[in-house]
C-alpha cells in the first residue's frame, strides 16, 4: 500500500535547519528498508513558521523544518512508523495519509497542493 508520511522537524541549528530532518529521514528510512518496504520519493518543503506555537518535551517551537515521504510498505510497518515517529522529541507533528492504488496514482499531486497551500 502507498502512504506518505508529512512531518515536522524541530529546528535545533538556525545556520543547517534541515540537519534534524535528515537524521530523521535517514531513521524512517532505514525502518521502511529494514521491513521490505520500497521508498518512493522524499520531498523537502523547507522551513516555515507553524501556525501556532508547539509544546514538546518542555521546549516551545514557532517554526519548525517540512518534509514529506513517500513509500509503500505494509499496514503494520506504517503503524509502527507513526508510533516511533510520535515518540521522538525530534518530530513535532507527523501524520501518513493512505494512498488507494485503483486509479492512477500521481505521487507529486499532494506535494504540489502542499506547496500551493503555502503563502509566499
Amino acid at each position: 500500500m502507498y502512504y506518505e508520511l508529512f512531518a515536522i522537524a524541530r529546528i535545533t541549528d538556525p545556520i543547517k535547519p534541515s540537519k534534524e530532518a535528515q537524521k530523521i529521514a535517514s531513521t524512517v528510512g532505514k525502518l521502511i528498508l529494514n521491513n521490505r518496504g520500497i521508498i518512493r520519493d522524499i520531498t523537502s518543503i523547507g522551513k516555515r513558521p507553524l501556525p501556532k506555537i508547539i509544546s514538546k518535551d518542555q521546549e516551545r517551537h514557532f517554526q519548525g523544518f517540512n518534509f514529506i515521504m513517500g513509500f509503500d510498505s505494509s499496514s503494520r510497518v506504517q503503524e509502527q512508523l507513526l508510533r516511533t515517529l510520535r515518540n521522538d522529541p525530534r518530530i513535532l507533528r507527523a501524520g501518513i495519509k493512505k494512498h488507494t492504488l485503483d486509479h492512477n496514482l500521481n505521487p507529486g499531486s499532494s506535494i504540489e497542493k502542499a506547496l500551493n497551500a503555502i503563502p509566499k
